[in-house]
């Protein structure tokens, strides 16, 4: 049988007392009987740093979360590959919040065993969670001691304030050793923190960068999209629930007069109060409010905003997550809440870790702010933030914003430094508790001071500074910066990801690190994001080229990145592209006469016809073309062809020619893509590709011009055209 606390936690206690507070350790008696196991990360680490200064009294109210394992957690990780794999067949195909719960969650039987195990301990089961993964009760704190055979201490820390902690690790049944993975609440010693910097009252004017066009030159809605390169993208999250977690309420007039101010549409809002917490605005409601307002900036057409609200607690903190999980009522979601990775238990951080698994596999995109402290999250050494820092959560970093004048283009951007004194700064670093996931290795770059074994972060940025902030009505305006801002404007330009890829008829974007980093690994990353790459540092990491710990990937270019998380499908402009129609019904194809053959000596790619020209041996000029519009709305266009070339000219002088060229409706030459002779005859059939995307908004002319002199002959046979738009 375990014993109620260890020799070495009971040594600490000891000494920490000394003669100042007299304290009777008793043993605790347990309602039940047999064999006990301790569940280890239960202990914070500020205990280390603080004194005892008493017991809890027995009947102090204690609200504990009791956290419960996933079930055939290899399959889930198999799962969660494949749904994120475009290879995949099963890429996109999400589950429902009961069909996660049905193959993932605790047994209904384990369920009522952990119940039984509280009822019988004397707490009171307050909340059941739909699945299955929390159990929350309350009770004395007497019963919390008995049930889990440990003492609740009350510590003082440096600062002077109390908190309590258990002096051991909780015990369970041997039994239900593998049913219970955490029990969160036994200490309060953590305060979840915002990640907002706020400035002075906006009309004071006070930001010299003057980047935006609202109150005191900070930036609007429209100064947003401007910056970003979403001015001539339509969608605004129409058809999308967006939710935030939150740890505090909020004034709905402040939000009203935001929308107001700006023309904006009035989004609606609803709040889910969670474990009993009133809504009322508190000590966080700026928190709040610059999240909801900074959505609806970015995503004014959506269907609503879920605020989740929660109390400052570890089991209100899991409980909150662990909500929005099983509601699965919102496909964007963001939070600005954070801690030091090492200020929580491992309890905590794996009951976190539990929802946010629950989350991708429904398809559910998350973003954190990755903190406001730079690679110093706890204030003094390199650390990062939790939850940014998690393996199923996107951590958004910050960045300084310069525009072309106030509420113009992008100019430029580096990272965001308030200089070693203030320590503030966009947060990234290396995890100290998360290996590497795989969407994340091959990125990291010695230059960079990352590490190639362990979780990176942040994964992307956004304007943070508050001296290039973003205009924000919370009683009056205001100018906040802090990554609290670009978490949601993140979750909100996803609610446009979104919006597109169901008009598109595919499934949402769901956790978007994958898709990310294979952008970031591509060639379209310059493309679609802002890289930092100035050797500027959040404190201590340099932005280098490509990925870093100061500002990940960088920040979006809007309209372009939104072409590559959600392309339209493909649409192929030419007609007959195979030339099928045969040579009396060669349209909408012009073709010189018996260019379009059916010959089985010089047999087609597919089908019975194709396009050749030349081969005679004399002087000869063979052309075909088509006029094909290309949507100005499309997001890219590609010319392919397949092309065999046979000569029977093998002197390695060049004679015979053919010229594949963009023309426009008159029939001046805008582009001559590529040439080809007789020094390029081939084995067979080869695809040929160009990218036409240059030509959107326009109605070109593909041609293809073969020019054959009079030496020996030269055969260009083409076939299966397409003008492939997305």
């Amino acid at each position: 049988m375990c014993k109620p606390y260890s020799p070495a936690w009971l040594t600490h206690v000891v000494k920490a007392v000394g003669a100042a507070v007299a304290i009777t350790l008793a043993a605790p008696v347990s309602a039940q009987s047999g064999p006990y196991v301790r569940l280890p990360g239960h202990f914070p680490a500020s205990v280390y740093r603080a004194r005892v200064v008493g017991r809890l009294q027995p009947q102090d109210p204690i609200a504990l979360a009791i956290a419960l394992p996933l079930h055939h957690e290899r399959e889930l990780q198999s799962l969660l590959g494949r749904l994120y794999d475009p290879a995949d067949p099963g890429y996109g195909h999400f589950l429902t919040s009961e069909e996660f719960t049905s193959r993932f969650s605790p047994s209904p039987e384990d369920y009522r065993a952990v119940k039984a195990l509280a009822e019988a301990s004397g707490l009171r089961v307050t909340a059941e969670h739909a699945n299955r993964l929390v159990l929350d009760v309350e009770g004395p704190a007497a019963a919390v001691e008995s049930a889990f055979r440990l003492h609740l201490l009350r510590y003082q820390d440096p600062g002077g304030r109390t908190f309590r902690a258990p002096d051991a690790e909780p015990s369970v049944p041997k039994a239900l050793a593998g049913v219970i993975s955490g029990v969160i609440g036994l200490d309060n010693a953590a305060i979840w923190q915002t990640h907002n910097r706020p400035m002075a009252d906006a009309s004071a004017s006070v930001s010299p960068l003057q980047v935006g066009s609202g109150p005191g030159g900070a930036l609007t809605p429209s100064d947003i999209r401007s910056a970003y390169n979403l001015s001539t993208v339509t969608e605004k999250g129409t058809g999308q629930t967006l939710a935030l977690f939150e740890l505090d309420g909020y004034a709905a007039s402040d939000i009203h007069t935001y929308e107001s101010y700006f023309g904006l549409p009035a989004v609606p809002l609803q709040n889910v109060l969670v474990d009993g917490y009133s809504g009322a605005a508190g000590s966080g409601a700026g928190e709040v409010t610059l999240d909801i307002e900074l959505m609806i900036a970015v995503a004014p057409g959506a269907s609503k905003i879920v605020v989740y609200e929660g109390p400052n607690s570890g089991s209100g903190v899991v409980d909150t997550y662990n909500r929005i999980a099983s509601d699965n009522a919102a496909k964007e979601i963001s939070t600005s809440w954070g801690l030091a990775e090492g200020s929580t238990g491992a309890a905590t951080r794996n009951a976190e870790n539990t929802a946010f698994q629950q989350m991708a596999a429904q398809g559910q995109s998350i973003y954190a702010a990755s903190g406001d402290s730079g690679a110093y999250d706890n204030g003094s050494s390199l650390s990062v933030d939790d939850p940014a820092s998690q393996p199923y959560m996107v951590g958004v970093g910050g960045t300084r914003l310069t525009t072309s004048g106030a509420g113009g283009a992008w100019s430029s951007e580096t990272t965001w430094n308030g200089g070693s004194t203030s320590k503030s700064g966009g947060g990234g670093g290396i995890s100290t508790v998360w290996s590497m996931p795989s969407w994340q290795s091959g990125v990291v770059s010695s230059a960079s001071k990352g590490s190639t074994t362990m979780r990176n972060v942040p994964d992307v940025s956004l304007d943070a500074d508050p001296y290039s902030g973003y205009s924000v009505y919370f009683g009056s305006w205001q100018i906040y910066g802090g990554t609290s801002c670009a978490a949601p404007l993140w979750a909100a330009y996803t609610a446009l990801v979104n919006q597109r890829r169901a008009a598109n008829g595919t499934s949402p974007l769901g956790f978007a690190n994958p898709a990310i980093y294979q952008v970031g690994k591509g060639g379209r990353y310059t493309t679609d994001f802002h890289d930092i790459a100035d050797g500027s540092t959040n404190l201590y990491y340099p932005a280098v080229t490509g990925y870093d710990d100061a500002t990940g990937w960088g920040t979006f270019n809007g309209a372009n990145l939104l072409a590559d998380l959600a392309p339209y499908p493909a649409s192929q402009l030419l007609l007959n592209p195979g030339f099928e129609n045969g040579s009396t019904n060669p349209g909408p194809w012009y073709v010189t006469p018996g260019v379009v053959d059916n010959s089985t000596t010089l047999p087609a790619l597919s089908g019975v016809w194709k396009a050749k020209l030349n081969g005679y041996g004399t002087q000869h000029v063979d052309a075909i073309y088509q006029d094909v519009a290309i949507p100005s709305t499309a997001s890219s266009a590609t010319l392919t062809f397949w092309l065999h070339i046979i000569s029977a000219d093998t002197t390695g002088v060049l004679h015979d020619k053919l010229s594949i060229q963009v023309r426009n409706s008159a029939s001046a030459i805008l582009a001559t893509l590529a040439t080809y002779s007789n020094l390029n005859q081939n084995a067979g059939y080869a695809q040929q590709t160009f990218d036409v995307s240059a030509y959107k908004g326009q109605t070109i002319r593909v041609c293809a011009i073969g020019n054959e002199d009079s030496s020996l002959a030269t055969w260009f046979l083409m076939d299966d055209f397409a003008l492939t738009v997305r």
